[in-house]
């Protein structure tokens, strides 16, 4: 019912939650386009948007080139794309489990306003780092 509240929700490995998520058609995933490797061939993220699935093909050393510093990050182009399934007025991204900080990169590159959760501290400093390096190098296309 919490889930319910929100209007527009992604949760990126939400397959290992399916009995605790709402049945829905709509998630996201990225294929790593490259099979039998000893990791997963994609990841799944559980939305509640009510739209058709979509992929977002971009392989892994492509994903490597944003310096990889946690073991679940996701490529920042990854990030800018959930976040182009997000209705248009949706100025906030809140990532609970900000891990390096890619959401927040992808965020602050497309003008939003970034609200990042993070535990462990090494990472919450990462995060940190990657994000204000983002809003200083800033982005010559946005308005």
């Amino acid at each position: 019912e919490l889930l319910l509240k929100y209007k527009s929700i992604i949760i990126w490995g939400g397959n290992y939650f399916t009995e605790f998520l709402p049945p829905k058609m709509s998630w996201l995933i990225w294929d790593k386009m490259q099979r039998n490797f000893s990791l997963a061939d994609a990841e799944m993220a559980w939305t509640n948007s009510g739209k058709a699935t979509r992929v977002f093909g971009f392989s892994r050393p492509e994903a490597l080139k944003d310096g990889k510093v946690h073991p679940t990050q996701k490529p920042i182009a990854l990030m800018k794309w959930c976040i182009t399934h997000l209705p248009e007025n949706t100025n906030t991204i809140l990532d609970p489990f900000m891990g390096s900080g890619s959401t927040g990169v992808a965020a602050v590159q497309m003008g939003r306003e970034f609200i990042g959760i993070e535990l462990d501290e090494d990472y919450f400093n990462i995060a940190c780092k990657r994000i204000e390096d983002a809003q200083r190098q800033g982005d010559m296309f946005i308005a």
